[in-house]
């Protein structure tokens, strides 16, 4: 049971809901819109601060305001989902969050800037699926991952001065999120810096670029491209091993597949379903066998029948 205050709006005095906390156990934790017809517009201080029961979170459009350590130290916290009508930011909302790696951001009104804030709050990768609101009403996608940064402080004794370096390419792919726009020119530019930080890294910003291509240019499609097809047997074991068989990981699976460069070739090989299929056969995995080879099908009937037994 949500545990929250009645609040009068400071500036027009309209009546809101502000949360404070939770009563009992809960495991994904969905904020509702309105409480008795009132609006919730407010995450309070240290609301859920602290808590090893919460794995994921939902916060209604109505949601204005998030207030400081409102998710702190939420140990099992894994995804969060928001809307972009999040004003109000406060410091250390989702600090030592250190299991959070999955973040969807709804953008309907074209404010970009909690996404910047969660990158600044959070120096860990993190993995955003943007749904952006256009204004002829359609939707389009982005998934875009953003890698960790570390700071290193050195004391120079003799000097009398620290000195301090960033490591990681985390915070120069930071620095391409505005508060109203997100500069995908130079986010894609970051792909060799991105490369060095490591493989697994690499290959989820290339894969979110490729089958959520929003504003990419053919030049770096062409690179990603590239990338994908050459790790395409590391890329897909990895699938495969972590895949837990939502709807959401069988579609991102099928898209894959389903891939096709601009001349109509996939990025896998033959050996790469056939390693596929043997993985999730012996995992117990029956619905991702199916989508792979239903899916490895269309790349000209190359695949007619396997063998599952």
């Amino acid at each position: 049971m949500f545990l929250y205050e009645k609040k009068n709006h400071k500036k027009d005095g309209h009546e809101y809901i502000a949360i404070t906390g939770y009563e009992g156990a809960v495991r994904k934790l969905a904020v509702p819109a309105e409480i008795d017809g009132i609006a919730v517009e407010e995450i309070g201080n240290h609301s859920f601060s602290g808590r090893d029961d919460i794995e994921s979170v939902q916060l209604p459009e109505s949601i204005k305001t998030v207030y400081g350590f409102a998710f702190h130290n939420c140990k099992s916290l894994k995804e969060i989902s928001v809307y972009d009508g999040i004003i109000d930011y406060y410091d250390g909302v989702l600090r030592q969050c250190d299991s959070l790696r999955n973040i969807d951001v709804t953008i309907n009104n074209g404010r970009y800037e909690i996404i910047r804030n969660f990158l600044a709050d959070v120096d860990g990768t993190l993995n955003f699926r943007i749904k952006i609101l256009k204004e002829n009403g359609s939707i389009e996608e982005a998934l875009l991952t953003f890698p960790e940064y570390l700071y290193d402080f050195n004391e120079n004794t003799m000097a009398r001065t620290i000195q301090f370096s960033i490591g990681g390419s985390g915070y120069a792919y930071r620095e391409c999120v505005d508060r109203t726009f997100i500069n995908f020119r130079e986010y894609d530019k970051l792909f060799e810096k991105a490369k060095i930080d490591g493989k697994e890294i690499a290959e989820d910003i290339a894969l979110g670029r490729l089958l959520y291509p929003y504003e990419l240019a053919e030049g770096y499609r062409e690179k990603y491209e590239d990338y994908v097809s050459v790790n395409f047997g590391s890329i897909f074991g990895r699938m495969i091993e972590g895949a837990s068989e939502t709807e959401e990981e069988l579609e991102y699976v099928g898209k894959l597949l389903d891939y096709r460069t601009s001349d109509e070739k996939a990025l896998f090989l033959d050996e790469h379903i056939e390693e596929g299929i043997k993985r999730a056969t012996d995992a117990g995995k029956t619905l991702l066998c199916a989508v792979i080879i239903e899916r490895s099908k269309r790349q000209s009937g190359s695949f007619e029948e396997f063998n599952l037994l």
